[in-house]
């Protein structure tokens, strides 16, 4: 198993969160987790410590949160 350096994990959030194109419709934390798990698959970070560092990034940038984790 390839463990991720949080780093690298911090860079996707931040990848994800540059690229919404409308801070009109908030960041859903499921959608932004499933793209994360799409391309880290075994990422090693547990999913309500993921769904903070999603929403603190996304407030960062400027956008409304959707805490909608149970549908992943």
């Amino acid at each position: 198993m390839i463990k991720y350096h949080p780093v690298r994990l911090n860079e996707l959030i931040e990848h994800y969160m540059e690229t919404r194109s409308s801070r009109r419709s908030p960041v859903s934390v499921a959608a932004a987790t499933r793209a994360i798990l799409t391309v880290m698959p075994d990422c090693s970070i547990e999913s309500p410590q993921l769904s903070n560092m999603i929403a603190r990034s996304a407030v960062k940038h400027g956008h409304a949160v959707s805490f909608d984790l149970m549908t992943v």
